[in-house]
C-alpha cells in the first residue's frame, strides 16, 4: 500500500515538475493531466491534488494527498496505476529522448522512501534520501553506458 501511493504520489509530483518546466512536451503534459485529472475524478475533488501541483516538493503536499486517496479507499486502485505508471514512461522517455541526465534534489518521507526504474543515457544524481521511519529504497537505477539507448 505504501509503496503504491508512493509511486502514484512520485508520479503526480515528477508530472508537475515536468510539465512546469516544460520538460517532455505534449507527451508530459497529456499524461500529467490524465493522472490528475482521474485522481480529481476518483476522489470527487481537488484541493489535496492541487497542493502537490503548487509545490511537487512539498512533504505536507504529498502527505495529505497520501492520507486523502487512503481514506477513499484507493490505495491499491489498478487504474491509478496504470496511469502513474504511463506518466513516468513519458516522463523517462523525454529524458531518455534528449540524453539528459536524472537530478533529484533531496527526497524524504515520513515513513518509506522508495526510487525506482530510473533510466539514463547521462548520469542520475541524488541528493539525500531520508525516511523518518521506515525505509529507504533505491532499486533498478541504470545510467550512463548501461542505459538503452532509442533508435
Amino acid at each position: 500500500m505504501v509503496e503504491f501511493l508512493a509511486s502514484v504520489i512520485g508520479a503526480l509530483a515528477a508530472g508537475a515538475l515536468a510539465k512546469a518546466g516544460d520538460v517532455g512536451g505534449r507527451a508530459v503534459a497529456d499524461a500529467y493531466d490524465g493522472l490528475r485529472t482521474l485522481i480529481v475524478r476518483k476522489l470527487g475533488k481537488e484541493g489535496a491534488v492541487q497542493s502537490v501541483e503548487d509545490e511537487p516538493r512539498s512533504e505536507a503536499a504529498q502527505t495529505a494527498l497520501a492520507e486523502t486517496l487512503t481514506k477513499a479507499g484507493l490505495s491499491a486502485d489498478t487504474e491509478l496505476a496504470q496511469q502513474a505508471e504511463a506518466l513516468c514512461a513519458a516522463v523517462a522517455g523525454a529524458a531518455g529522448a534528449r540524453g539528459a541526465d536524472i537530478e533529484a534534489g533531496n527526497i524524504t518521507a515520513k515513513v518509506n522512501v522508495l526510487v525506482t526504474n530510473l533510466v539514463s543515457s547521462g548520469r542520475i544524481k541524488l541528493g539525500d534520501i531520508r525516511a523518518e521511519t521506515g525505509d529507504a529504497t533505491l532499486n533498478n537505477l541504470t545510467a550512463g553506458a548501461g542505459a538503452p539507448k532509442k533508435a
